[in-house]
């Protein structure tokens, strides 16, 4: 290859650079979109656990107001002391058992406690002749104070104490008319809700104290089964 050809390869390479220099200066790149790019994805954050708060026990029975339960059962009165019963000896010991009934109600009060409290007054007509001429009588009236865990929450039952006062009357099973003489009671007992909220049934001991009947304390026990009604 001769010099003069050479040269004109090289002017034929730099005529053709020229050219597309030239044509890539009539196209301009093209401009940015007009909008701007996606956000980049964001992805939740998990969700932080804590230890939830207890929440507070309810109370089975809302004691945010007075009602009143009137209560009827039936009760077997064992009456024990001094000279009681049909053939006793004044000096000795003796008991008689008189059949019959108890009936009363209480009225429970506001309180801000699971143990309710409220006031009782009753009624108890024992008299059964239990094979003598005198019969077993017993007849005696009784109020006082009561407390119970209707507010309890979670028990199927509803326990209760009372401690009453009052004045009862008894023929010791060896005359035809009745004795009165202060009187005192604790009952212990339990109401058993059915399937109303109105309605429970009842078992209940009570054990007490009669005075002045001959200048000696007796001794009364009642055993009650019945019923008792909630007017709210």
């Amino acid at each position: 290859m001769t010099h003069r050809t050479l040269l004109r390869v090289i002017l034929s390479l730099l005529l053709l650079a020229t050219a597309a220099f030239a044509r890539a200066q009539q196209y301009p790149p093209y401009p940015p979109p007009p909008y701007p790019p996606p956000p980049p994805q964001q992805y939740p954050q998990a969700p932080i656990y804590r230890n939830p708060q207890p929440y507070p026990r309810q109370p089975r029975e809302s004691h945010n107001g007075s009602y009143f339960s009137p209560y009827a059962m039936f009760s077997a009165g064992h009456y024990s002391g001094i000279g009681v019963g049909n053939g006793t000896a004044p000096t000795q010991s003796g008991g008689m058992t008189a059949l019959g009934g108890t009936f009363g109600g209480y009225v429970m009060y506001p309180t801000h406690s699971p143990i309710g409290v409220g006031v009782d007054a009753r009624l108890i007509v024992e008299n059964s002749a239990n094979s003598t001429t005198f019969g077993n009588k017993v007849l005696a009236g009784l109020v006082g104070f009561r407390i119970d865990g209707s507010g309890i929450p979670f028990t199927p039952v509803v326990p209760y104490f009372q401690f009453e006062v009052g004045g009862a009357g008894t023929n010791n099973g060896t005359s035809t008319t009745r004795t009165g003489s202060f009187a005192y009671q604790a009952q212990f007992g339990a109401d058993f809700p059915l399937a109303s909220k109105q309605i429970a049934a009842r078992l209940e001991y009570g054990t007490g104290q009669l005075t002045g009947i001959g200048t000696t304390n007796h001794t009364l026990q009642t055993f009650s089964a019945g019923i008792v009604f909630h007017i709210r």
